[in-house]
């Protein structure tokens, strides 16, 4: 009897240090958003003399390296990409990118309403935004650079009015993942002013050429 009580406080005392093991050694994962530009004063359509705009994001196209929870990284000086296991995005690219670009657009330009497709058929935009991104990630410790290839369209979209390619670089300022994701989100907001300023040329040459 002794011996069977002796055996089983031994088994007991192994699982409690096996469990005490993986509970202290367990790494804890992270998650980041990706954040709209903060503090910008939306225009005043009668103080820039244009009427407000009904902007639809067309599509956002993410490469499909990037279509995976992890926070994706280069390392050194090649091409060689290191996915990060405990550093993750709290949802997918392709939801956020168009998301934090639509939040943007609306603070960006002179708009009634900034929408991502599908949007509703209540909805008549003016003008259609279509980004290709080519890249979209960075260093460790390093820059973040952003590459892609954005046009906008009428609402007719028979033709791009305008289609230009952005090569972007933001620093990290060392921060690790969460200064990967704050540059991140920085280089979207440059990609973003690139597109406002656009949509705001097209559409007052477009508003001139119909008072000819």
């Amino acid at each position: 009897m002794r011996a069977r009580a002796t055996l089983l406080l031994l088994v007991l005392s192994s699982w409690m240090l096996t469990l005490g093991g993986c509970i202290g050694g367990s790494t804890v994962t992270r998650f980041y958003m990706l954040t709209p530009v903060a503090g910008v004063d939306k225009p005043d359509p009668a103080a820039t003399g244009m009427t407000s705009l009904a902007v639809g994001v067309r599509r956002v196209e993410l490469p499909n390296y990037l279509d995976r929870p992890q926070i994706v990284t280069r390392t050194g000086p090649s091409s060689q990409l290191t996915l990060a296991e405990f550093d993750r995005w709290a949802s997918p690219l392709v939801d956020e990118f168009p998301r934090v670009l639509r939040d943007n657009l609306g603070a960006m330009i002179p708009s009634d309403e900034v929408v991502i497709y599908p949007w509703p058929q209540t909805v008549q935009v003016d003008y259609e935004v279509a980004v290709d991104v080519m890249r979209f990630d960075g260093r460790l410790g390093g820059d973040c650079a952003l590459v892609a290839r954005w046009s906008i369209y009428s609402r007719e979209r028979k033709a791009a009015l305008r289609t230009e390619r952005a090569t972007l670089s933001e620093p990290t300022n060392g921060g690790g993942y969460e200064g990967i994701a704050t540059a991140q989100s920085r280089l979207i907001a440059a990609l973003s002013r690139e597109i406002a300023t656009a949509l705001k040329t097209v559409a007052q040459s477009r508003a001139a050429d119909l008072l000819r």
